[in-house]
């Protein structure tokens, strides 16, 4: 594996971020995150096999590794692909065991960071089983064409990673991005539409989300057909609780669901007075949820 030259002396650790949840016994000691050293390879090529992803392109792609490092052992790796304004992360494993722990969130935050650090304006990943763990962290699906053409021409890109694969992406500068808030009940049809459409319609200027105040766990299978009619996939989102939602918001929408959405502050609110679609026919569902998508487009032009 060939390292992208930097103009550190030595590699040197990157800050710890705490785990967003309770770690386990065995991940409870202090955990180092560093740029990866040449006597590295061999174990990252090992952690990486094991996980089941792409090893046949490190002796030339021009990848960057941080590890976290448990005891000496290298336990987590995560890699950065370098291109002219972009970078593609790649290479996301934790050891088994370990895989609950924070320890691939702590590996992310630090990657954005040196990211940053050398200009990269915005990271771009391929996932098959990872979209739910990325959404969280503020990275969008994309349409895999909608990529630079360097990164398009990738390894990854190119043969290693399917055509099933879904491509994400996240700006690193979000100083200037809105962020919008879409809350009803259960968290399936009309927020998890005005979500997709408010990254259709708003692209990298808006960081959109969705919650529900007693989340089904499950979207609308009608809401993933209609909107795949459109050309966006609505299974690389997940139903989700507004207690896991954060910060502040530019402008918080509840879609029509009356006491049952709690108050959420924002700098502005709205509430669209929407019938739930899950029982209409296709052509009810349609109509609401174009009305959904004529909303969301107005919205965004008055924010």
């Amino acid at each position: 594996m060939r390292a992208r030259p930097t103009p550190h002396a030595a590699p040197r650790p990157l800050p710890c971020r705490a785990a967003a949840r309770p770690r386990p016994a065995a991940a409870e000691t202090d955990m180092e995150l560093r740029l990866h050293r040449p006597d590295d390879h061999d174990a990252i090529r090992s952690l990486l096999a094991h996980a089941g992803l792409p090893v046949d392109d490190l002796d030339h792609a021009n990848v960057q590794f941080i590890v976290a490092i448990d005891e000496g052992v290298i336990v987590g790796v995560v890699g950065i692909e370098s291109f002219e304004r972009a970078g593609l992360l790649r290479s996301l494993a934790v050891r088994p065991g370990l895989r609950e722990s924070g320890i691939g969130g702590r590996l992310v935050d630090a990657l954005e960071a040196f990211a940053r650090e050398r200009g990269i304006d915005r990271l771009l990943l391929l996932t098959q089983t990872a979209a739910p763990f990325f959404g969280k962290r503020g990275y969008r699906v994309i349409d895999r064409n909608d990529a630079p053409d360097d990164v398009r021409a990738s390894a990854q890109f190119r043969s290693l990673c399917p055509q099933s694969a879904t491509c994400m992406a996240k700006p690193l500068d979000q100083g200037k991005r809105k962020r919008v808030l879409f809350v009803c009940v259960e968290n399936a049809n009309r927020s998890q539409m005005a979500e997709a459409f408010a990254r259709i319609h708003g692209g990298y200027q808006v960081e959109a989300f969705s919650a529900g105040s007693r989340p089904s766990g499950l979207i609308n299978p009608k809401a993933v057909r209609f909107m795949s009619e459109l050309g966006y996939d609505l299974t690389a989102h997940a139903s989700k609780s507004l207690d896991e939602i954060a910060g502040e918001f530019d402008a918080v929408i509840t879609m029509g669901c009356g006491d049952d959405c709690p108050w959420v502050p924002a700098k502005r609110r709205e509430d669209w007075t929407l019938p739930d679609p899950k029982h209409m026919d296709d052509d009810g569902y349609r109509a609401v949820r174009d009305e959904i998508s004529a909303r969301v487009r107005a919205l965004l032009a008055a924010l």
